[in-house]
């Protein structure tokens, strides 16, 4: 019987059947029309062609068979590009071509009937209408459709009782050889066949196609002789059908799969990037595996310390089914993890480096996941995955890798921020975390610790979102140092802030949370140095006075000592009562010095407990105790916190100081009286001039020649230590006037 590899074609491109000849491995004559020559067929491109042959002619081009001029003369129209249907339709004119009129007939409904076969949508629809055909068209009262599952052949549609659970053998006589050899066999009587092995005894004859790769159809009678080489023909034309059809409901089948896998497994990647926790996304991961790539057992295993540790197990993964693996145990998870290439283990007993952790996994996929774990699934049978699984995982792998580094950043971010919290918080200095808006430059408060809440009295929750420096930068700094922080610097200087309502002294420490981003983001840290400051500043004081009683003890006090020890002297050797007299002065002078000095001394002590007194009253016990030959005194009355002693002492000073300064004959007077904010002391004397009323209250300065210096410089200590300031000015008789005022 004749096949395509012996059908000539006339073709008016040459090529027009290249979809036949690409897809296929027969092999077909193809002349040109020009050709005047006999051909079985013709295939024209060009449906508007003048075409008058003998042979059938078919239309392979991309139209409506409506819109083509006398689509009569066309014997089937086929669209460009399905060769799989042009195959069809010639095998149909071979057929056509090759038997007799008693044949025919069978020929023309098997190939009416194909079109049923084609349209099919599920295989075992297609198997269905198959054995249908072969009933009631090929007159086949027994035929059956076997398929390869795997472990053996599963009966899929015959006619008779059959149960769907059974297993055929791939070595089972007739059916096996004709899967094994991909031959067709006629056999006319099975008890002279050595190969045929019928499961019933009473068989005789039997038809056996192979239908593709998938399966074996067989048509079986218990006569000898049933069949004939036509109906072993019609039985492989129409087998040709069901496979040409089954690869095609195959293909759309595995497209639709690999699509519906593909949104499945998007939709899952989609859940998977809103997973927060490492621990949860390999949970979540090894069930979409399970779910949507339908993988039976698969486990995601973690890269520490040089082992690949399991951590997360699908459901149905044996408790004991993984276990921690070197990565430099040649292993395929390691290979995996070290190359970050996939492998796709077809058979384990085939692959060297294969030792899985139990023998009963024959096969398996393993997918690396970033640099940091490998995913693996096993099965119990052998290629149980393919190259669609691997790419599938691969894709899923991918996005798990990007969630996990995801994760591990906002954990690694967290845990900085948590450290960074709590050395906010418990830091022993004022702290405030800000950021400066680059276009406004406000520092807008982020928070704060608690010790800055209790340092600057203000709560954390009063103030967030408030501009820092409008909360405690004097309003007379310009460019506050927190600024630096917009910029990405880091600065540390002294400054003065407004704390709790008071200017108190800090050390400000600027740091940006990112020094490698100007983004404006950091903390201030505010370490208070009032009283440090203030130790300084005493300390400075102290120093002063000690160079001071220095200056005394080497000059003023040498110079009167000289004088004493000289009159002693020449009192010795001459006995003059006069040099007794001077020795007597110089004396006295030594003693107002040491007194003076001890005032001084004590003037860097804090004043003792102050309470309000009657300023005139003190006014006149010191006068009472100063030596103010004719001098008056004419008191106001005023009131002042002070200290008793020390406000006397201040007194005596400055009559003294009227006293030994009036150049006249009569006696000074000395006024005491009110101001506003403090008291006045004036006298009527020669007053200070203007030029040197700044340094009178130095020590050593003094406005006479009989004077020491130190009067007016222990008046001011005493005032400085009850927080008054003193200024010197002219009286309204022309004397000196001193105004004492509380800061």
């Amino acid at each position: 019987m004749r096949g395509l590899e012996q059908l000539r074609l006339a073709v008016d491109d040459s090529t027009a059947c290249e979809d036949l000849l690409l897809s296929s491995d027969i092999g077909v004559s193809i002349v040109a029309i020009e050709d005047d020559e006999p051909v079985d067929a013709v295939v024209v491109t060009d449906p508007t062609a003048g075409v008058e042959f003998d042979a059938p002619v078919i239309c392979y081009a991309d139209c409506d068979p409506e819109s083509v001029p006398r689509p009569e003369r066309f014997d089937a129209f086929i669209r460009r590009g399905d060769g799989a249907s042009l195959e069809t339709q010639l095998r149909w004119l071979v057929a056509r071509s090759t038997h007799t009129a008693d044949n025919l007939t069978r020929l023309r409904r098997l190939y009416e009937g194909s079109s049923r076969l084609i349209a099919a949508e599920t295989t075992d629809e297609l198997f269905e209408r198959t054995i249908d055909i072969a009933d009631r068209i090929l007159a086949f009262d027994n035929s059956s459709i076997s398929i390869d599952v795997g472990d053996g052949f599963r009966i899929r549609s015959t006619r008779g009782d059959f149960d769907e659970d059974d297993r055929i053998p791939y070595d089972a006589g007739l059916l096996g050889e004709t899967y094994r050899t991909g031959e067709s066999r006629l056999i006319n009587d099975i008890r002279t066949d050595e190969t045929a092995a019928p499961h019933d005894p009473e068989y005789r004859s039997v038809i056996s196609v192979p239908v593709g790769d998938i399966g074996v159809f067989q048509a079986i009678s218990t006569e000898v002789g049933a069949f004939d080489e036509m109906d072993h023909h019609l039985a492989e034309l129409l087998v040709s059908y069901v496979a040409e059809t089954a690869a095609r409901i195959e293909s759309e089948k595995a497209l639709r799969e690999s699509r519906s896998r593909v949104e499945a497994l998007h939709r899952g990647t989609i859940d998977l990037a809103a997973v927060t926790d490492l621990g949860e996304l390999f949970d979540r991961t090894v069930a979409v595996a399970d779910e949507i790539l339908s993988f039976d057992m698969s486990y995601i295993g973690v890269v520490k310390d040089g082992l690949i540790v399991p951590a997360a197990m699908s459901k149905r993964f044996p408790e004991d089914g993984a276990e921690p693996l070197s990565v430099e145990d040649g292993s395929v998870a390691a290979d995996v993890y070290q190359t970050g290439k996939t492998r796709l283990v077809e058979d384990m007993d085939e692959a060297d480096d294969a030792n899985p952790v139990k023998d009963a996994y024959r096969s398996g996929l393993s997918v690396a996941i970033g640099d940091f774990a490998v995913f693996q699934a096993a099965a119990y049978t052998p290629r149980a995955f393919d190259e669609a699984d691997a790419e599938l995982t691969e894709l899923l792998m991918a996005h798990v890798a990007v969630t996990a580094e995801r994760i591990r950043a906002e954990e690694n971010l967290r845990e900085e921020r948590d450290r960074s919290t709590a050395l906010f918080e418990h830091v022993s200095d004022a702290a405030v975390a800000y950021e400066v808006d680059d276009e406004s430059g406000v520092a807008c408060i982020q928070s704060v610790n608690n010790a800055f809440e209790e340092q600057f009295g203000r709560r954390d929750i009063d103030i967030i979102g408030d501009d820092l420096l409008a909360e405690i930068v004097p309003d007379s700094e310009r460019d506050p140092p927190e600024l630096c922080v917009a910029d990405g610097e880091r600065h540390r200087s002294e400054v003065q802030r407004l704390a709790d309502g008071q200017t108190r002294e800090f050390i400000l420490n600027v740091v940006p949370l990112d020094p490698n981003a100007a983004d404006g983001v950091g903390y201030a840290l505010y370490t208070d140095i009032t009283e440090r400051k203030q130790r300084e500043s005493e300390l400075e004081r102290q120093n002063q006075r000690l160079e001071e009683f220095a200056n005394i003890v080497s000059h003023d006090l040498r110079n009167p000592l000289a004088v004493a020890q000289g009159h002693l002297e020449l009192a010795r050797e001459v006995n003059r009562e006069e040099s007794f007299d001077a020795v007597a002065d110089a004396l006295d002078q030594m003693e107002e010095l040491i007194d003076d000095l001890l005032s001084l001394a004590r003037q860097g002590e804090v004043v003792g407990e102050t309470t309000a007194v009657d300023v005139g009253a003190i006014a006149r016990r010191a006068w009472d105790t100063v030596e103010t030959a004719d001098g008056t005194l004419k008191i106001s009355s005023a009131t002042m916190d002070a200290d008793t002693e020390r406000l006397a002492e201040l007194f005596g000073n400055l009559f003294r100081n009227s006293v030994e300064h009036n150049d006249g004959d009569d006696g000074v007077t000395v006024r005491v009286g009110p101001l506003d904010d403090g008291f006045y002391v004036e006298d009527d004397g020669p007053g200070i001039a203007a030029d040197r009323r700044e340094v009178v209250f130095e020590p050593g300065e003094t406005t006479g020649d009989d004077g020491i210096g130190y009067g007016l410089a222990i008046v001011s200590r005493i005032a400085e230590a009850h927080g008054w300031s003193v200024a010197v000015t002219e009286s309204a008789a022309g004397g000196a006037r001193f105004e004492f005022r509380v800061e």
